[in-house]
């Protein structure tokens, strides 16, 4: 995978500088100031919103994907995990032609589900012996 320099804005990592937004939605201003931060600034609620939106998923999504690595239900400002679906909902022609970040995806998946069998495990057995 590329290095990128994370210090940066998807505004001088692409060479392209958006105008002002003409249509005044709350997220398309969003969207237009995400544009204008640096990378390393974006928190989870950025990146869950900017892989909503399909801004430049091979600069965001590897950066959604790291974090999704240390704790899978990160999230954003919508819910717990939030951050996790909104990856999963990219598109399957997306991950064929990004086969190395389908594999990290694949791996949190893996985390994921073992941590929630082991879970669920300890919830059942909670209940049967104390409710």
């Amino acid at each position: 995978m590329q290095q990128v320099d994370i210090t940066k804005t998807l505004e001088e990592l692409e060479g392209e500088y958006w105008d002002e937004p003409n249509f005044a939605s709350s997220l398309v201003i969003q969207v237009h100031q995400l544009r204008k931060k640096s990378l390393c600034e974006l928190n989870n609620e950025d990146l869950r919103l900017l892989i909503g939106q399909q801004i430049n998923l091979d600069l965001i999504l590897p950066l959604a994907i790291e974090k999704l690595i240390q704790n899978p239900l990160e999230s954003g400002d919508m819910h717990i995990g939030d951050l996790f679906c909104s990856v999963l909902k990219v598109e399957k022609e997306y991950w064929n032609e990004h086969k190395e970040l389908k594999n990290e995806l694949d791996e949190v998946i893996r985390t994921y589900e073992e941590a929630k069998n082991i879970v669920e495990e300890q919830i059942s057995k909670y209940r049967s012996d104390y409710l």
